[in-house]
């Protein structure tokens, strides 16, 4: 049984611990998209944050919680990309060394940010190798300790302090939230704050449509795998499966599941750069693209979501957009 005001308090305990290392980002509305879609949007811009994702949150939490002797032997994850930015950053920032395992066609972007801040990248092919075992083997070799992207409860706690912050900023009553979802970190910490306060809010992920095993999973009360190969626009949300810490949470919290095709992914993209002159990338326009595709459960209703990540290279961004922006 979830025991949230319980963690609620490890949620804000993270918060004490990173609080110097993240930024507090913007909270923003638009009475353009208010009005064209008949609800009240509140948008956390986590695109603004340091790394250009809301995954420094979770990051920090997970380094910052471990020993001096195991951050003197260093970290290990695997990523895509914001990931391995935020651990990388958190890494430098705590004090302690990281090796990062990206698929070879990660955005360039990230995996250049990902050596600027001083981690050691190690490739893998997301199609034929299995990146957590590489991370197993490596752990096991160096003695360094896996962070993994979402199944990890001190990461979820980092990732709840984004809703945590919202909550104390504004006072809506939210009716649902819509949050993208990979492994479901985000949205397992974001449902914990607001099921604190707000118990008849319902929450929802967001997924692209080809790569919704969230969705799948939570209509079948199972966890379900995504078997495509097929890669589209959103590489930060193509992990074929929930996490299991991660679906247990999001399950006991009655989640369920939108998803969105590319035409909405756009045009959530252009929609954001118009209304509030933000780059956000596809994976993090995704919340609003389900809203987007989803207008008939959406009307009416007082909705949060997460801008989760603006890493993007601006010649991928402008040939998705078709124009000259950014």
């Amino acid at each position: 049984m979830l025991e949230l005001k319980k963690e609620l308090e490890n949620i804000k305990d993270s918060f004490s611990r990173i609080s110097e290392i993240v930024y507090q980002t913007p909270v923003l509305s638009s009475i353009s998209i208010n009005k064209a879609l008949k609800a009240d949007i509140t948008f956390k811009a986590e695109c603004l944050q340091e790394t250009g994702s809301f995954k420094l949150r979770g990051a920090s939490s997970a380094i910052s919680a471990l020993s001096e002797e195991e951050k003197s032997r260093g970290v290990v994850a695997f990523s895509s990309g914001n990931h391995a930015q935020g651990i990388a950053y958190a890494s430098r920032e705590l004090g302690t060394s990281a090796k990062i395992i990206m698929p070879s066609d990660a955005p360039k972007i990230k995996i250049r940010k990902t050596q600027e801040y001083g981690a050691e990248v190690i490739f893998y092919d997301r199609d034929e190798d299995n990146r957590e075992e590489i991370g197993f083997s490596i752990a096991m070799e160096d003695g360094r300790k896996l962070i993994k992207p979402f199944d990890d409860l001190n990461v979820i706690y980092g990732q709840g302090t984004a809703a945590l912050e919202v909550m104390d900023e504004v006072d809506t009553k939210f009716d649902m939230s819509v949050v993208c979802c990979s492994g479901g970190g985000l949205a397992a910490g974001t449902g914990i704050v607001l099921k604190n306060s707000l118990s008849d809010c319902q929450l929802y992920t967001a997924e692209p449509k080809d790569w919704n095993d969230h969705e799948k999973s939570f209509l079948q009360n199972n966890i379900v795998s995504i078997k495509t190969k097929k890669h589209g626009m959103c590489d930060a949300l193509e992990n074929p499966q929930p996490g299991e810490i991660t679906f247990r949470i999001n399950s006991a919290l009655n989640t369920k599941g939108l998803s969105a095709n590319d035409k909405y992914i756009i045009e959530a993209m252009k929609i954001l750069y118009d209304e509030f002159d933000l780059i956000v990338e596809p994976s993090g326009a995704i919340g609003l693209a389900c809203i987007l595709q989803n207008k008939e459960i959406c009307q009416n209703k007082k909705i949060f979501t997460i801008l989760s990540g603006g890493n993007i290279d601006a010649n991928r961004y402008n040939e998705l957009l078709g124009t000259n922006n950014g």
